[in-house]
């Protein structure tokens, strides 16, 4: 049985073989025959001229990888193209392990499931063909737009699907200008079939944007919201962070402000307009209104209390600032950062106390001493919060730096605190890599 299974799975691998052949040929002739009804004037005046064109080029651009379906497994997909790999190889594809089979015309990406992930196509039946069909439909479209027979309809589609398919690949193979120019593309194609592809007009945009094409990004993303496609206000986030990326925070406020009166409830919007106004030093008062506003709508969100904090010290008022910080640590006791800020307050309390005891005359021994005594037990609670903040982030070299500071002002005091100060001072050596 074994044998015979060999010999007839043989002669299953040459049939497919010899019908590609036969395919691939047949596919030669219709675009052959299409080249010439386009250069002859009067077929060329056909709308069925072009989207008998747009047919047989989509047959082209996929003739090698029709076959290939995501989430097919590996063995079912090999059966079906009836080709053996040239070589498999063990790559990372955004940061997820994939094998990946290569042939002469394409690449399979497999994933951990061994189910075919995405492909790459090296090389089409004839190069360009995939964007030639396009051009194909939108000459039969300008011909006349109410003509799409139900051929035409179909072809539209399928190029839609087409679009999708290679787009998605695209994207996840890190070609992210690519894949969003196959997005645009396949929402002009829905237009032609009359209808509004928001969702492929908005991956358009977060494509661009991911490819670092900021202004394209930016004009997909607002085409989306214009025709509705807003994510109750997700949108204007992301246009918002964009804006802000390329240095408008002056725009990025105006979409964030826009936004949330359309849509107050969505405290992420007002959260990240409340960054923005302390980054840009707003008025106080409109940002501790928003920060009320925001702590009302989510009264666990401990960012809130950073920002307020953040805030707060921009303005001189370290003793808001502390609290607001304190409770960020409450709120989110895992936060480093409420913890290492709160413990920068208190360090600062200490420090006004030794600076008014460095100004005092050299033999005012007495006052100098009354103010250190002052400045002590700021410093012991900062050290309590650094510490804390050095033990949910043990890789922050500023808080190392801050706590080599602060013990190597009390290793008089003793030998455990002298042994601070040398395994702090050790630690931040080795991490500034002395």
């Amino acid at each position: 049985m074994k044998k015979l299974f060999l010999i007839l799975a043989a002669a299953a691998t040459t049939l497919a073989a010899s019908s590609q052949t036969k395919e691939l040929d047949n596919l030669n002739k219709r675009l052959t025959k299409s080249d010439e009804a386009v250069a002859d004037a009067k077929k060329a005046a056909s709308v069925n001229t072009w989207i008998e064109r747009a047919d047989a080029l989509l047959a082209a651009s996929n003739a090698y990888t029709k076959e290939l379906i995501a989430g097919f497994s590996i063995e079912q997909s090999l059966n079906l193209i009836g080709e053996e790999p040239a070589e498999i190889v063990e790559v990372e594809v955004s940061g997820k392990p994939h094998k990946k089979y290569s042939f002469e015309n394409y690449d399979i990406y497999v994933d951990e499931n061994g189910s075919v992930a995405f492909w790459n196509t090296k090389n089409e039946f004839r190069p360009g063909a995939l964007n030639g069909a396009f051009d194909a439909l939108k000459k039969a479209y300008e011909i006349d737009p109410a003509a799409f027979s139900s051929k035409g309809y179909l072809v539209a589609t399928n190029l839609l699907n087409q679009f999708n398919t290679n787009g998605m690949n695209l994207y996840n193979l890190d070609k992210k200008a690519d894949a969003a120019n196959l997005f645009v593309k396949a929402a002009e194609t829905n237009q032609m079939l009359g209808n509004v592809d928001s969702v492929m007009i908005y991956y358009a945009g977060v494509a661009y944007n991911e490819a670092g094409e900021y202004d394209k990004a930016l004009e997909y993303l607002n085409k989306a919201r214009e025709i509705g496609y807003d994510q109750q206000g997700g949108v204007d986030s992301y246009i918002a962070y964009i804006q802000q990326q390329q240095g408008k925070e002056e725009d990025a406020i105006a979409t964030l402000e826009a936004a949330t009166v359309k849509y107050p409830t969505n405290n992420q919007l007002v959260t990240q307009l409340i960054d923005l106004y302390v980054q840009t030093k707003r008025s106080p008062d409109k940002v501790v209104a928003m920060l009320d506003k925001a702590k009302e709508l989510d009264p666990k969100n401990g960012a809130l209390y950073m920002l307020e904090g953040s805030l707060w010290e921009q303005m001189g008022e370290s003793e808001k600032a502390e609290a607001a910080f304190l409770k960020a640590t409450e709120i989110e006791p895992d936060n480093y950062i409420g913890y290492m800020n709160a413990g920068i307050m208190k360090a600062r309390k200490g420090d006004k106390f030794v600076e008014q005891a460095q100004k005092l005359d050299i033999n005012d021994v007495k006052g100098y001493n009354a103010l250190i005594d002052q400045a002590i037990p700021f410093y012991e609670s900062a050290i309590e919060l650094l510490e804390k903040a050095h033990e949910l982030n043990p890789k922050e070299i500023a808080i190392v730096e801050l706590l080599k500071g602060l013990y190597y002002q009390k290793q008089d005091e003793g030998p455990e605190m002298e042994a601070k100060y040398k395994h702090y001072n050790d630690l931040y050596k080795s991490m500034q890599g002395e």
